[in-house]
This record gives structure tokens, C-alpha cells and sequence, in this order.
């Protein structure tokens, strides 16, 4: 595997503080190679090394963003380190094949029809579809007439990636149902919703540890200033998920079977609020799915994304502390963090300042909400273009 696989691997299987997973991924790669070819416990210590780096002990007071930056990517590269990555020495390609057995045939078990799924790696895609910087596709009936592409499903090599590609795998294959019915009728939209349904939060939970699958749809939907598209699959899997509650996995399937017309005109009914009356079986909810779901579109809290020296200075915010002991508690220079504080206080709605010291506050309770659920609350979002370095 390669250092970027291990990261991968440990990013999902742990979560982690960022709000952005580019922009994390963007940091590193400009600090270390992370297309080199090691061991699982090389990569791990390169994590580790890299971390201590940028936040060495002793490293002195934290005056600026660059700092605070420093100190939380480093905190999240030592949780990656130090999460292990079952079979870690296989490659990609062997876990999807070793992924796709229990998947399809959860799949099939619900009587989905998967025709023809065989996987295809390529190093592009068959054009006109190399163009898209999609990480993976499924081609339908009329791409396969128009373009000669055998149906299946298709990654880019490139794009492979531990835990993700294999819950990705899981939803590119409910693409290739609606897709043999009438593929004129455009994909997108509703569809990508079931696929996420049926794909990622229930097929994919037969190979997929379900923390991991959380932080796939988490960093994956949830982020914040990635693009639009990523806040389209969001909205369309919430969708999807009031069709899942109404009718269970028997009305999807039924509805993947009937074709993407079908899918459109569920989603005219879905956005009307008639969908109750939609002509669907009900049957089969899945305890894995359901709370996936409930975390995913109801339970998570998306808000509470800081800069990185905000953050560093909320961990330390508590009821009753003066602002001057936060950013003493916090190693911040006091000049540097009483404004920053004095602002957070009014805007945040995380805490109320009381003159010079912190009234009420509901920052530990975020905190420890977090540890509970292993899911961060308060996040830092990196700076774009966070490539300079110390």
C-alpha cells in the first residue's frame, strides 16, 4: 500500500477534526510523498514523524493560524497513526473484490436484479467520459450502444482508496438497475439518493465497519466549502431516506427496478410532500441503516466549524475561566486571543462572555458529546491553498 492509502484508511476508520477533507489531504501531501510504497507501519510512523514536526513539544506559544494549524492537523495525523487498518497489506482492488461477495448478495437477498456488475480498474475512463474527475462510474444501456462500454462498474485506478471505495463500489451498483431501463432519461438527482440509500447505508454495512461508513458520508457530504455537488448527493440521500422511512428497502428496490422515470417522478412527489401515496411496497427496514441514516441526516451537527486558532482556544473555554486563563490554558498570547475570544462569545452561540471571563458555556459538554459519540463537534476548517511551509 501507499502512505496516502494508510491515511485514508485511518481517516475513516477514525474521525477526525477537519471540516475539509481536500484541504487536509492537500497539507500533508505537500510535506510528505504520500504515493510512496511502504509498509502499514511505515506509513504509520511517517504520520507520526510529520505530526512531530509540526508540533514539536515545547514548541512555544501559538500567536497565529499557521500555528493553531499546525497543532490540530498534527493532532489528526497521530489519531490516523494509531488506527489500525484491518488487512492492511492487501491492495485496493483486493478489498473491493474481497467486499463485493457481501455485498451483492445483501443485495440480492432483497431481490435486486444486478444484471451485469463486474468490476473495471482503468486508468481513465472510455471516452466521452474521461472528461469527469469522477473516482468511479457505472455506464448504462445506452452508453454501452452508443459508446461500445461494457456495463459494470468502472474506478479510476488513481482514485482507489481504502473503506471509501468500497462503500463507493456498494452505490455505483445501484446505478446499473435504473440504468438498464431507460438510461435516455438523465441519471442524477433522486437516483444518487437511493444509491446512498441502498448503497452505501445498507449493502456496503455488510463489509463496512459502520463508524467507517459515518465518516465516509461525514467528510464526504458534510464538508464544508467542497463542491456544490457533494451538498447535491447530501440532499438528494435525505430524500431518499423519507422514501426509506415510508416504504423500507422493499419500495426502493421496486422503485431502482422501474427506472429513472420512475425515480424523477418520486422525487416530484417527495419535494410536493405526496409521497405517502406513491404506488410502492413497504417492507425490510434495517436496524444498521436506519441509524446511519438518523445520524447522517438528522443527528449530525455540520455547524461548528472554526478557524484552527479559534479552536485551539474553544477546547480550553469553560464556565467561570477568565478569557486571559483560556488563552493561558490554551498557550495563546493574551493579546493574540482576548479579541478573538471577545468575538467568538458574541458570535458562536457556544458560549456567553460576562465581562472579562466566560459565563455560560456549552463547550464542554460539545466536548464531551464528541468523545462519546467518537464524532468531533467543534471542527477546524483548513485555509485553502494551505500548502506553505513552516
Amino acid at each position: 500500500m501507499t502512505v496516502r492509502d494508510v491515511m485514508y484508511g485511518g481517516m475513516y476508520l477514525a474521525a477526525c477534526r477537519f471540516a475539509n477533507v481536500d484541504r487536509f489531504v492537500e497539507f500533508v501531501a505537500a510535506r510528505i510523498d504520500l504515493d510512496t510504497v511502504v509498509t502499514a507501519e511505515a506509513a504509520a510512523a511517517m504520520l507520526r514523524a510529520l505530526a512531530d514536526d509540526l508540533a514539536p513539544q515545547g514548541q512555544g506559544p501559538v500567536r497565529d493560524e499557521a500555528s493553531a494549524l499546525h497543532i490540530l492537523v498534527a493532532e489528526d495525523l497521530r489519531t490516523i497513526a494509531a488506527t489500525p487498518l484491518p488487512d492492511a497489506e492487501s491492495s485496493v482492488r483486493e478489498r473491493i473484490d474481497a467486499a463485493a461477495g457481501s455485498i451483492k448478495t445483501r443485495l440480492t437477498q432483497v431481490g435486486l436484479d444486478l444484471g451485469e456488475s463486474d468490476l473495471h480498474i482503468v486508468d481513465e475512463f472510455p471516452a466521452p467520459f474521461n472528461q469527469f474527475g469522477w473516482a468511479a462510474f457505472a455506464p448504462d444501456r445506452e452508453d454501452e450502444e452508443r459508446y461500445d462500454i461494457r456495463p459494470g462498474v468502472y474506478f479510476r485506478r488513481d482514485a482507489l482508496r481504502p473503506i471509501y471505495s468500497e462503500a463507493l463500489f456498494a452505490h455505483e451498483l445501484i446505478h446499473t438497475v435504473p440504468g438498464r431501463v431507460d438510461p435516455e432519461v438523465y441519471a442524477m438527482g433522486l437516483e444518487e439518493g437511493i444509491a446512498e440509500v441502498l448503497g452505501t447505508c445498507f449493502a456496503a454495512t455488510a463489509a463496512v465497519p459502520l463508524a467507517a461508513l459515518r465518516n465516509v458520508l461525514v467528510y464526504g457530504r458534510h464538508g464544508v466549502e467542497r463542491p456544490k455537488l457533494w451538498s447535491l448527493y447530501r440532499d438528494h440521500t435525505r430524500q431518499a431516506n423519507l422514501l426509506y422511512r415510508e416504504f423500507g428497502i422493499e419500495g426502493l428496490v421496486e422503485l431502482a427496478h422501474r427506472g429513472r422515470a420512475s425515480i424523477h417522478a418520486a422525487e416530484i412527489a417527495v419535494f410536493s410532500g405526496t409521497f405517502g401515496q406513491l404506488d410502492l411496497p413497504r417492507g425490510s427496514w434495517n436496524d444498521d441503516t436506519t441509524a446511519l441514516l438518523d445520524a447522517f441526516c438528522a443527528g449530525y451537527l455540520p455547524s461548528h466549524v472554526f478557524t484552527p486558532l479559534e479552536v485551539v482556544l474553544l477546547d480550553e473555554v469553560d464556565e467561570g475561566r477568565s478569557l486571559v486563563e483560556v488563552c493561558r490554558q490554551a498557550d495563546v498570547p493574551a493579546e493574540v486571543g482576548v479579541p478573538v475570544l471577545k468575538r467568538l462569545g458574541s458570535e458562536s452561540a457556544l458560549f456567553a462572555r460576562d465581562g472579562e471571563q466566560v459565563g455560560y458555556s456549552n463547550v464542554r459538554h460539545y466536548l464531551a458529546m464528541s468523545e462519546a459519540a467518537n464524532q468531533p463537534v467543534i471542527r477546524y476548517l483548513p485555509p485553502s491553498g494551505s500548502t506553505s511551509r513552516r
